[in-house]
Parts: structure tokens; C-alpha cells; sequence
């Protein structure tokens, strides 16, 4: 089982006198007096033309404009996953910010129900010591897998809450049965969408003021996240977001008679086709899970499978020891296109390529729009 409680106005509800008593005695004075400082005595009004309101005082909150701010929340809610794991040990509690997601396991549907109720009682119990206002209503749960037996409501504080099918989580959209499919055609009707308003906004844009604003608000909210969620998705679904993607490169061509090839266009507008990112994208996890060790199980997953030279030309450099993985979702096909980087990307080091640099190499690897134009530099 996997929740998600829903809080409002979050940040708006931090208690400056609650924070000092949470922590007076954890973080030096003079750290305090600066953080005591930053959230109490703060006024606001509200100005519209020459007229404006009267100024109050604002009693709590912290700003969540500021770099502080999401800070400053995350610490004062930083004890909950500690004062549920005090009670519950089958937990595990994932938090960023006012997002927090809590994973929920017993041996049988009738003791994960009722955990999962002492879990969320507690949750919102402590959540509303610290002052925050919780939906319960409105949280968020789903069930991961498919099975009639599973329960259908859980009662939080008397109030009902119906188990979905997938959930909302940092925005993505997760299936209980841990596919991308819903995700995906969410993506796809948003870029739809998107794409009339762009075609409307490209009469008063040049070529480069376009290309830069569907960078800013089309390729950010359509591919957001696209890392965890493209590789994975059906080939239909890369198919229908690939052709968004050349729709808009030939909006901002104004091709609207299709003379350019899909080449012509991705070299005119230097910009990387939805498959072509995921490729970078994973390549970039994976180096950088492999330099940092981090996260650790990951980087073990990822040193074990690992072919220490290239013994099966065209399959990849990592092999799949697992029985229950079956076809395209085995780790050697996820991660096959990282054989095509010419360097030995698991023994890269920080002396000898910088972010940049790396960048660059990864970009060179992976962007059709990059090889053609190296080629085509030699050849000149």
C-alpha cells in the first residue's frame, strides 16, 4: 500500500514558536536567532493600481519563493518518518518538501488494512500538532498490484477513503500496477493541447524566440521527468511523442506543407527527438550513480550486471541474471545503448572529464543533430 495525505496551504502553516521549540536545543543560538528572525515579524498587503490594503501581520508561515524556505518545512516536518517508525517497523516514509509518500506491508489484506489505518491516524495526528490543515478525504492511496481480495476503503479518523488505481506523486502519475500507460496518454493530451497554442504564438516569434519558448514550456511539462517514464512506456506512446515533437519543430520552420525531412528539421533546430533524451538521460544516471556510489544498491545493481568488455557486439554491456524479467524490461535492454559511448564510462573520473565535458561527450553519443553535424564538420 502506498499514501499520500493531502495538506493545504502547507508552507502557509509553519508556527514560528513551534519551530523554535523543535529545535532550540538542536542547532546553535546564533543559528536559531538567524532562523527566528527570517520567520517571525513578517507583514504583507495586497496593492492593486494606486489603491492598497491595509498591512497585517502574518503570525506563521515561511516563504516558499525563497531558497529557505522549502527548508525550513522539510526540517519542521523532518521527525515524522521517526515518530512512525517508533511505532510501525513495516513502513517506509519518502518525503520532499509538503510531499510526503508512505509505503505500507503486512502478510495478509486484512492486517494491511488495518496498519495502514494506524499508520495514517498517527500521520494525521502528528501533522496536526505541528499545525497543518489535512484533507483526510482527499488522501491519495493505491494498492500495488491486482487482486480481488485487496480492500477498497480505508477509514482515517472515521472518514472514508476510497483506494485508487493510480495516484499523483512529485507529478507523475503512478498505476498501481506499476505501468507508465496512464502517465504516458496524460502526456500525450497535454502536448496535444499545447501544440494549437503554439501554433498561434508562432506568428509573433521569430524562429529562435519560439524554439527557446517551447524549450521553457512545452519540452519542461510534456517530458518532465521523462528519464523514469519514457524508457518504459509502449512503442505507440514513444511513436505519438515523437510525432509532437517533430509537429512542433515544423511549426517553428513553418513547414506546414512537410517539404523538410525529419533530418533537415532536427539539424535546422538542434533539438533531440523524445527516445534520443531518454538514451542521454539514462546514460547520465547511470555514470553518475557509478561515481557518486549513490544510491548504493543501485550502484551494486549496476557494477554486478556490468560486462567488463564488450563480449556480445550489438547486445550491450550488461547482462540480466534474473529468471522473472522477462523480454525488453530485462536490464541489458534497458540499458543496451549505453555501448554506444566510445569511452569506458564506468571508469570515468572527475580528473579527466568535468560536468561539461561530459556533457558534451554524452550529447555527441546520443543527439542525431550533434553526429551529423561532427560528420559534416570533417567532411568540410
Amino acid at each position: 500500500m502506498i499514501y499520500s495525505v493531502d495538506l493545504s496551504a502547507a508552507f502557509d502553516l509553519l508556527l514560528p514558536d513551534k519551530f523554535y521549540m523543535l529545535f532550540k536545543d538542536k542547532l546553535s543560538e546564533g543559528m536559531v536567532f538567524c532562523l527566528m528572525d527570517f520567520l517571525q515579524n513578517r507583514k504583507f498587503c495586497v496593492e492593486q493600481g494606486s489603491e492598497k490594503s491595509e498591512i497585517l501581520e502574518l503570525d506563521r508561515g515561511c516563504v516558499q519563493g525563497s531558497v529557505l524556505g522549502p527548508r525550513l518545512f522539510s526540517l519542521y516536518v523532518g521527525a515524522l518518518e521517526e515518530e512512525l517508525l517508533k511505532t510501525y517497523q513495516n513502513i517506509k516514509v519518502v518525503s520532499f518538501a509538503d510531499d510526503t509518500y508512505v509505503l505500507v506491508q503486512a502478510d495478509s489484506w486484512l492486517n494491511l488494512r488495518s496498519l495502514t489505518e494506524k499508520v495514517l491516524s498517527s500521520h494525521v495526528t502528528y501533522l496536526k500538532s505541528l499545525g497543518m490543515t489535512v484533507n483526510e478525504s482527499k488522501t491519495e492511496m493505491i494498492i500495488v498490484g491486482n487482486n480481488p481480495l485487496a480492500p477498497t476503503q480505508i477509514n482515517i479518523n472515521g472518514k472514508i477513503c476510497e483506494i485508487q488505481t493510480n495516484m499523483k506523486a512529485l507529478g507523475i502519475t503512478i498505476d498501481s500496477n506499476l505501468k507508465w500507460d496512464t502517465h504516458a496518454e496524460d502526456m500525450i493530451n497535454r502536448g496535444r493541447g499545447l501544440i494549437s497554442v503554439f501554433r498561434h504564438l508562432r506568428k509573433y516569434l521569430t524562429e529562435e524566440q519560439f524554439l527557446k519558448t517551447v524549450t521553457c514550456n512545452f519540452y519542461s511539462s510534456v517530458y518532465y521527468a521523462a528519464s523514469v517514464w519514457l524508457p518504459n512506456c509502449k512503442a505507440i506512446q514513444k511513436t505519438k511523442l515523437t510525432s509532437l515533437h517533430f509537429r512542433l519543430l515544423r511549426t517553428a520552420c513553418k513547414d506546414y506543407w512537410t517539404k523538410l525531412s525529419r533530418i533537415e528539421l532536427t539539424n535546422r533546430c538542434q533539438k533531440a527527438t523524445p527516445p534520443e533524451w531518454s538514451k542521454y538521460t539514462t546514460a547520465s544516471v547511470a555514470i553518475k550513480v557509478i561515481k557518486t556510489k549513490q544510491p548504493q544498491r543501485l550502484h551494486d545493481i549496476l557494477k554486478s550486471t556490468y560486462y567488463s568488455e564488450r563480449r556480445n557486439a550489438g547486445k550491450g554491456l550488461f547482462y540480466d541474471s534474473s529468471k522473472t524479467v522477462p523480454g525488453r524490461q530485462s536490464l541489458q535492454n534497458r540499458l543496451k545503448h549505453i555501448a554506444q559511448i566510445s569511452e569506458p564510462w564506468n571508469e570515468i573520473g572527475p580528473e579527466r572529464f568535468s560536468k561539461d565535458k561530459l556533457r558534451v561527450m554524452l550529447k555527441s553519443t546520443y543527439f542525431l543533430y550533434k553526429v551529423t553535424f561532427q560528420a559534416v564538420t570533417v567532411i568540410g
